[in-house]
């Protein structure tokens, strides 16, 4: 059974990213900047921004963290998105989820200008992911699980891959990118009859659910490869844990993502590689 060493191959595209932005230095030229806004003081949401801001140091970018009060209102929210759109120095921003329930989270996103937009989340972006147009930026996990598993030469052609979630960020876009590659693509949601069944066909699965330990071995094919995006907390120890069991599923796989040190650091790497892109584009139009 072989890990997919996440944080490995992130390293490898920081590191990248970094000898990149000591050129930028050497020429003189202005540093890419990330802002990143957060509203309230949700544990999870609070630590993931915290690890995007050590990695935009660790490459020597620019950053900034707008730490919004929970109680803002969708309007004022719009005005700060609306300030980083006009502001040339912004190369890009994003806009920690999930936001309180009182806030318009469709308008806000919809408000981000899709030339900053590093996480891919706006219409304009998901929409020319699925036209296969390549001026779009894509979600950042996404991207990450496509280069982990480009890494490790496992490939998609004529695959079976199942994904259990469907959401925008991650499920509907990772299909998208899958389907290019010419796999065969099923995506299970929560309404899904025999998602077990429908688990055991696939030759690569993904499985973003969100729900501690939900796969256990009856889920797999022997000899597949399975991607845990999960990040959650054990119900018992309150140990970062994925959606996969991991005692559960030892001996089963050829390949599996471990948590943490699998998906999670990809997406922060993407993420940097999306910055970089706004950045370089930028500076094109501007030239």
């Amino acid at each position: 059974m072989v890990i997919l060493n996440g944080s490995k191959v992130a390293e490898s595209i920081l590191y990248e990213i970094s000898l990149r932005i000591q050129e930028l230095k050497g020429e003189g030229k202005r540093i890419p900047r990330l802002d990143m806004i957060i509203v309230g003081d949700d544990y999870g949401s609070i630590k993931y921004v915290g690890m995007k801001e050590r990695a935009v140091k660790q490459v020597g970018m620019l950053g900034e963290v707008h730490h919004l009060d929970e109680n803002i209102d969708t309007e004022d929210l719009l005005g700060l998105t609306d300030s980083l759109n006009k502001d040339p120095n912004v190369d890009g921003y994003m806009i920690q989820l999930p936001l309180p329930s009182h806030i318009g989270k469709n308008r806000v996103l919809q408000s981000i200008a899709p030339d900053k937009d590093v996480d891919g989340l706006t219409p304009t972006n998901l929409g020319k992911l699925f036209q296969k147009d390549r001026t779009g930026i894509p979600p950042a996990t996404p991207v990450g699980i496509m280069k982990l598993l480009e890494y490790y030469n496992i490939k998609l052609l004529g695959k079976n891959v199942v994904i259990l979630g469907a959401s925008s960020i991650i499920g509907k876009p990772l299909a998208a990118m899958m389907l290019e590659k010419n796999a065969t693509v099923t995506i299970c949601n929560s309404h899904t009859l025999n998602t077990q069944d429908v688990a055991r066909t696939a030759d690569i699965l993904i499985s973003a659910t969100g729900k501690p330990l939900l796969i256990k071995g009856n889920y797999l094919k022997p000899g597949c490869v399975v991607i845990d995006v999960g990040s959650n907390k054990h119900p018992e120890t309150g140990k970062l844990v994925g959606d996969v069991d991991w005692d559960s599923v030892q001996g089963i796989p050829s390949h599996i993502t471990p948590v943490p040190g699998g998906v999670g650091p990809m997406t922060i790497a993407c993420l940097m590689l999306n910055l970089m892109n706004c950045y370089e584009n930028g500076n094109r139009q501007e030239n």
